[in-house]
């Protein structure tokens, strides 16, 4: 064999071999669906405008055999003061809501949200029709808030 066919054949063999050898590992694809992406926080405008005319909150719990509603002026305050002015940096499907939270002013509603309280998802999904358009934490008083309603109507 002379020398330009051995290394004919070597050049050959390599390019077989890369061909058939599998591509290296990318990084794990993360599905789209498993990992939301992030959504601004509640705009202050909103919530200036919700303190100043909500008269009356409304939620249904998904699984909670209760029910709540607010419509003492202080008490709704209070309770949109729960909104955080920080975004959820993301959303995992992980997270399930346990209710709907309606605010309502003069018997329209002028904001829906998710509300998401379980270890690690404690916020509010903010909803246009059904599409999520913003992502605000629950501020600390508001989970010290929803811990004790539930575990007072766990005591019932």
């Amino acid at each position: 064999m002379s020398k330009i066919n051995f290394y004919i054949a070597i050049i050959l063999g390599a390019m077989i071999f890369n061909a058939c050898k599998p591509a290296a590992p990318e990084a794990p694809a993360v599905a789209k669906h498993d990992i939301k992406p992030s959504l601004q926080a509640l705009p202050t405008e909103m919530i200036n405008k919700m303190l100043a005319e909500v008269d009356y909150i409304d939620y249904i719990w998904h699984d909670l055999p209760f029910s709540l509603s607010q419509e003492e002026k202080e008490g709704i305050n209070t309770n949109i003061s729960f909104i955080s002015n920080e975004a959820v940096p993301e959303l995992s499907p992980d997270c399930k809501a346990i209710g709907r939270k309606f605010y309502n002013v003069k018997g329209e509603t002028i904001a829906t949200a998710d509300v998401y309280f379980s270890p690690g998802c404690y916020y509010y999904v903010f909803l246009d029709g059904e599409k999520p358009i913003y992502a605000s934490k629950i501020t600390a008083q508001g989970i010290n808030f929803y811990t004790q309603i539930i575990e007072n109507q766990a005591r019932k």
